[in-house]
């Protein structure tokens, strides 16, 4: 087995670096905390290391069904697909099959999981028929992936596996990530330290890139 490329862990130290210490500037009470802490994992994480016509989106999702969210933290449009501004000009209403991957974000375990645990129970009813012309590496789910992303956590993956394995499968989100430790769990993936933040990468790249072989008929949204 060859060993990780030194490189690459070196980069990922230097922005789990960057992340904690923007969060550490934050004041937990400030009112719109959650907001903050979306915008430092957009600027700090997201941002500086995927390409610029990925769009990081807060907002709802709707599917073809006439199935509408909740406003979500975070929604990774695949780009290639239309999204529409809402009301308040920052937030958008995102097609379902145009969402590669939601991220959830809080400050840790524990402190909020009853609104997580909602969230990814209306994710979950959300449908999309994503007519994959080929599968390479897999086809798109039928459904709407999503992942919890906390800025404090476990440090070791025992802790963070028996935590997320507690909550019932449909308010479970598909996959979790502590940035302070860098442990990973979801996705057939299971990773820490450094590893654990290239995990985060890993999943959504391939979430981006199954979509880049689909052609689902957004024409359904109008009716027949």
């Amino acid at each position: 087995m060859t060993e990780a490329n030194p490189y690459l862990i070196d980069r990922h130290l230097a922005v789990q670096d960057q992340v904690l210490n923007a969060y550490a500037q934050l004041d937990p009470h400030a009112a719109g905390h959650v907001t903050e802490l979306r915008q430092v994992l957009i600027e700090h994480f997201l941002r500086p290391l995927f390409s610029a016509h990925r769009r990081f989106t807060a907002g709802r999702i709707t599917d073809a069904m006439g199935v509408l969210t909740e406003q979500i933290d975070l929604i990774i449009e695949h780009g290639f697909m239309p999204s529409f501004p809402l009301h308040d000009g920052a937030s958008r209403l995102v097609l379902a099959e145009a969402v590669a991957l939601v991220i959830e974000v809080a400050d840790q375990p524990g402190e909020d999981d009853e609104s997580l645990r909602e969230v990814c129970s209306h994710i979950k009813q959300l449908s999309r028929d994503i007519k994959p012309t080929i599968k390479y590496q897999g086809a798109p789910s039928e459904r709407v992936p999503v992942m919890a992303v906390f800025f404090q956590g476990p440090e070791e993956l025992e802790d963070l596996q028996r935590w997320w394995m507690a909550i019932p499968e449909t308010e479970r989100p598909d996959a979790v990530c502590v940035l302070s430790s860098g442990c990973f769990l979801g996705f057939g993936l299971e990773a820490d330290g450094a590893l654990g933040l290239y995990s985060v990468c890993l999943t959504i790249n391939h979430m981006l890139t199954l979509l880049n072989f689909a052609a689902p008929d957004l024409a359904v949204y109008a009716g027949s």
